[in-house]
């Protein structure tokens, strides 16, 4: 990330089905859409990432491709990926999500149950 020795901070789950590919994927987009990763931030490089979570390159190259294809972040050969300018969750929402994830805990609610609730409540 850009300056001050920032870190980028992901987890991967071994044990998840879902591929360690768009787990980084997901978490990078998250980032960015509740405003922890702004426009022009740079992102570490695909081996220095590769290296700290201790995956292969080409798993992060693919995360950073589809990231560039949706255009979350921009990419040139020798340069650093970055941040591109992209709208944000709105404040109010990320309160109401903040608020019903807590209540979820307070319930002892899995996350799965508590993201099945919400899609049951979507339609």
């Amino acid at each position: 990330m850009s300056g001050g020795g920032d870190e980028l901070r992901l987890v991967i789950r071994e044990s998840s089905p879902t591929p360690v590919y768009e787990q980084i994927r997901a978490q990078i987009e998250g980032m960015v859409k509740v405003g922890a990763l702004r426009d022009g931030d740079k992102l570490p490089s695909v081996r220095q990432l590769a290296g700290d979570l201790r995956i292969a390159p080409g798993t992060v190259a693919k995360a950073y491709a589809e990231l560039a294809e949706s255009g979350v972040i921009e990419t040139a050969p020798g340069r650093a990926a970055r941040i591109r300018h992209v709208t944000t969750i709105p404040e109010p929402l990320l309160q109401a999500a903040q608020d019903y994830a807590g209540q979820a805990r307070r319930l002892g609610a899995s996350f799965e149950d508590a993201l099945s609730a919400l899609r049951a409540q979507w339609s």
